[in-house]
């Protein structure tokens, strides 16, 4: 079953037609990874929206008509990373955006092309 979901890795692997074990995996390795690649961001074939986890906990997430807009926050444990990627996989995405704004310590930046 193609999902359109592609998943590409810090550390240089892809996934494509990524389902949401394929975030588990990379939840996994991207704890054990060192700073400079512990990170992992997903993306749709046919919507406008990325989602990016580091190692840190920062999570990113690009929407706008030309992926133009950002909203960053940090996140409190690998849990709430699952559910964040739960939702993007659910096709939530004015749900997920809507609860990133909605905690503590998010900024919105917007990007001039």
């Amino acid at each position: 079953m193609a999902t359109n979901i592609w998943i590409e890795k810090g550390w240089g692997d892809s996934v494509e037609d990524a389902i949401f074990d394929d975030i588990k995996t990379a939840i996994a390795e991207t704890i054990q990874m060192d700073d400079e690649h512990g990170a992992f961001w997903v993306g749709h074939m046919e919507k406008e929206f990325v989602l990016e986890i580091n190692k840190t906990l920062d999570l990113l997430f690009v929407y706008g008509e030309n992926q133009d807009e950002q909203i960053h926050t940090k996140l409190d444990n690998w849990d709430e990373v699952k559910h964040f990627f739960r939702l993007y996989f659910d096709n939530e995405f004015e749900r997920l955006k809507n609860e990133i704004e909605l905690r503590p310590f998010t900024y919105k930046r917007l990007q001039n092309g």
